[in-house]
């Protein structure tokens, strides 16, 4: 197990060096022998997956920000607004809302 923790942190393009935590001889060879270990694509891509962590304020907030801008372009560009007017029309809506209104 330890092997293949190791293997996939050595693939990471970001990761410049490992450091491992060997008490005894055996482990230490065990964690050496990690540099032997090739990684297929499909496997990264399942390691990658399993290990992803949650995106962490602001980050979840400028994607979420950005799915609205984006809609809000698409929906510009399928009535033949700019994104200017789109914009416009939008704040014009929301200025139209009363705090109860959905």
């Amino acid at each position: 197990m330890a092997q293949i923790a190791l293997a996939w942190l050595l693939h990471q393009p970001q990761v410049t060096s490992v450091i491992v935590g060997a008490k005894r001889p055996e482990q230490l060879a065990d964690n050496l022998a990690a540099t032997q270990v090739a990684l297929t694509a499909d496997e990264l891509a399942a390691l990658d997956a399993v290990s992803q962590l949650p995106a962490e304020y602001p980050g979840w907030m400028f994607e979420r920000q950005g799915e609205i801008r984006r809609k809000q372009l698409h929906d510009a560009a399928r009535a033949g607004a700019g994104p200017r007017r789109a914009a416009d029309a939008q704040a014009t809506r929301d200025a139209g809302r009363s705090p109860a209104s959905p």
